[in-house]
């Protein structure tokens, strides 16, 4: 990295930035919150564990667990940065706008995609599509064990193109307020909502204990997973890549099936996995030119190396 290991990030300044904008748009609506003097809190602190894992790295560079805390320290941000967004979803409209969302779709596909969806299905075909959407926590290990595997240029670019979705997410939910089709339109989701299992009772469980109303659009759930099958494609063994593939077609499908967002959402999602995924390849050749370790994209079965020219291109984050 050509500013050096301790110096600023990409994804640092990403998610700084961030915290930065959300910041400012809590305190001019702290008459509009009840809790926006704990969210401010919250958001310095949030800046400077960031800060203090850089001083941290800069202080001891030698000390691997310093190093892995710098890496990490965008990623354990994330869990205050996604309920913060929710506790401030209704700032700047002061209501969710559903009934919008609603009555565009229908008009736009004749009825509720939601409804559509639903009816080709079976409890068994929700139970895989609900692992499917279940199967996206997984996303926030992959940079991980990447950077445990030793592929730290990689683990760095994943990070800080899935951050960049989610973070963009997170605005979204702002701007476009929604309560998603399953709490707005109660009767419609009794009458034709999926049933499912196991797997199902368990993400419905999840999603009634952890995910905030208004967190919908654009999804980060469809960002998230996409920009995670862009990023890798070139760089897994042609199994792993057939896994990712499916499961996020799997998942891109049960967002709306299973009534936790309007199909709006999900090209909205599409669309910040696009635009984040370019912005990281943007990102990616402007820094290639300081050097540093490559990856090698995944070697095919008959093990001869893909995308040589890439490989060659593809220089370190660190």
């Amino acid at each position: 990295m050509p500013t050096g290991r301790a110096g600023i990030r990409p994804v640092e300044v990403v998610v700084l930035g961030y915290l930065g904008i959300m910041a400012i748009i809590v305190a001019v609506s702290l008459e509009r919150l009840s809790d926006g003097p704990a969210l401010l809190a919250g958001y310095a602190g949030a800046v400077m564990f960031l800060l203090a894992a850089v001083w941290a790295e800069r202080r001891s560079p030698a000390v691997g667990a310093v190093r892995f805390l710098r890496f990490a320290a965008p990623l354990l941000v994330l869990p205050f940065a996604y309920s913060a967004a929710g506790r401030a979803v209704l700032v700047l409209h002061g209501r969710f706008v559903d009934d919008a969302v609603y009555a565009w779709e229908s008009a736009l596909f004749g009825t509720l995609p939601n409804i559509t969806v639903t009816a080709a299905g079976s409890p068994l075909l929700t139970e895989l599509l609900t692992f499917c959407y279940f199967s996206f926590y997984g996303c926030f290990l992959i940079p991980v064990v990447l950077y445990a595997r030793g592929r730290t240029g990689l683990a760095e670019q994943h990070l800080f193109a899935s951050l960049t979705a989610m973070l963009a997410c997170y605005l979204g939910f702002l701007t476009v307020p929604l309560a998603g089709p399953a709490l707005a339109l109660p009767e419609l989701h009794a009458a034709y909502g999926p049933s499912g299992h196991l797997i199902a009772d368990l993400q419905n469980a999840i999603m009634t204990a952890l995910d905030p109303p208004g967190a919908c659009f654009p999804s980060s759930h469809v960002a998230g997973a996409w920009v995670t099958v862009l990023c890798l494609r070139r760089f897994v063994s042609r199994t792993t890549r057939l896994i990712l593939w499916a499961l996020t077609l799997g998942l891109t499908v049960a967002v709306v099936y299973d009534w936790y967002h309007y199909a709006s959402d999900v090209v909205a999602g599409l669309a910040v996995a696009l635009a984040a995924y370019a912005v990281t390849e943007r990102v990616r050749a402007r820094r290639a030119e300081g050097g540093g370790q490559v990856d090698r994209p995944a070697a095919d079965e008959a093990g001869g190396a893909r995308d040589q020219e890439v490989w060659e291109r593809h220089r370190s984050w660190r």
